[in-house]
């Protein structure tokens, strides 16, 4: 997880469909569950650690989170990758992906939502944009 960024830098695609009571925080990633893309749901396993959710997954008694940046769980298989996600917040639908790149039903939506995760699917995507000053 990198905790310094490039003042001015875009980041053109969007997680979050409102920025109002977004919960972000670190999880550790299970190693070698190879390269997990941004904007997957993640469950946290009985280890402590967070690994890519299936359908089966996103129950109540399942601590979920949404990954906020892309990361190599196979770069080191002794040591856990850290990464930033959310655990609260308010999401563009078309977003957030289960582990096999599918969205989530209405009964995981549910589950989400009691969790603090919201679906925005009145926003199913963003158009991604450019802040870079030309010339």
């Amino acid at each position: 997880m990198s905790l310094f960024k490039k003042v001015g830098e875009s980041n053109p695609t969007y997680l979050l469909s409102d920025p109002q009571g977004a919960d972000k925080i670190a999880i550790p990633c299970t190693p070698s569950n190879g390269v997990i893309n941004r904007g997957t749901l993640m469950f946290r396993e009985a280890t402590g650690m967070y690994a890519p959710a299936t359908a089966a997954d996103v129950v109540a008694t399942k601590s979920l989170v949404v990954l906020d940046e892309t990361v190599d769980t196979d770069a080191n298989a002794s040591v856990a990758e850290d990464a930033a996600a959310y655990r609260a917040g308010r999401m563009i639908a078309g977003k957030v992906l289960l582990k096999d790149g599918s969205t989530p039903d209405a009964a995981a939506a549910l589950v989400l939502r009691q969790q603090g995760i919201v679906l925005n699917h009145m926003m199913e995507t963003a158009p991604d944009f450019n802040n870079e000053v030309g010339g």
